[in-house]
């Protein structure tokens, strides 16, 4: 008899419980279709302030409850960077009438989502939507493409400010101040790097960075206006004609067309 009740409280130990861990009677929602509007983005027409891009969509998917399944509780929409891994930013989507959701109840979930983004990082972005219930079941994953396409322009050259010809003095030395104006289509931002390489040194691939501190005559910090001062000493082999390419490299990696400036020194 002790055994037969031992028993009996061991079977209604293991009875499952509703909602709890062990009820396997739950039915997910289902994530039927998700997509992002605009699908596909111009990066050139975004707002954009300190090198950043500002992308504004709307994510929206449709959402089903299945027969028997519980309430829908969450509907979480997240953007993900080509190539990355953590999302940029996620939100919950809404089927409650308000904008952008036209449709209170009809299972169009959808929601506004703004970040920002670098001007270089264009790609294949993914929107991935995923639902969960009261109960706490998830749905299934669904994802879909959001591109980001730039139609990138070159940085220009112009207007060079440097000598013909520079005399060193016995023993001594020079300072030779270089000037140049490099401007970008899709905004200064987009410029990286406005460099020198002198063709006839030891090392003609070695890139000397101009500034755009506003040290250049008339200039001020920022604006288009690069420079540096390149210091000759005087050297039994010093003295002899260099030519200088003068270029700017934008985010894209897009370099200018070069400028060729020769240099004599005396």
């Amino acid at each position: 008899m002790v055994a037969s009740v031992f028993l009996l409280a061991l079977i209604s130990g293991c009875t499952k419980q509703s909602g709890g861990v062990l009820d396997p009677s739950g039915i997910p929602p289902f994530v039927e279709a998700t997509a992002a509007f605009p699908d596909s983005i111009k990066m050139k027409s975004l707002p954009q302030a300190n090198g950043s891009l500002t992308v504004t969509i709307r994510a929206q998917a449709k959402i089903i409850r299945q027969a028997g399944s519980a309430a829908i509780a969450t509907v979480n929409a997240s953007v993900t960077a080509s190539g990355g891994i953590d999302p940029i930013l996620t939100v919950a989507l809404h089927d409650d009438g308000s904008l952008p959701d036209s449709v209170a109840g009809d299972g169009i979930y959808s929601a506004l989502m703004q970040f920002t983004i670098p001007r270089s990082a264009s790609g294949i972005y993914t929107l991935k939507v995923v639902a969960s219930d009261i109960q706490g079941f998830v749905s299934n994953a669904v994802e879909s493409p959001l591109f980001m396409v730039r139609d990138n322009q070159a940085p220009v050259l112009s207007n060079l400010v440097a000598p013909d010809a520079v005399v060193i003095p016995a023993g001594g030395s020079a300072n030779i101040p270089l000037y140049i104006r490099a401007t970008d289509p899709d905004g200064q931002a987009d410029i990286i790097q406005v460099y020198f390489r002198s063709l006839d040194s030891s090392d003609p691939a070695q890139k000397f960075t101009m500034n755009n501190d506003g040290s250049a005559p008339g200039s001020v910090p920022g604006d288009s206006t690069y420079s540096i001062i390149v210091k000759a000493s005087d050297s039994p082999t010093v003295r002899k004609t260099y030519r200088f390419a003068f270029q700017a490299i934008d985010t894209f990696g897009d370099t200018s067309a070069t400028i060729l400036h020769s240099i004599t020194l005396q």
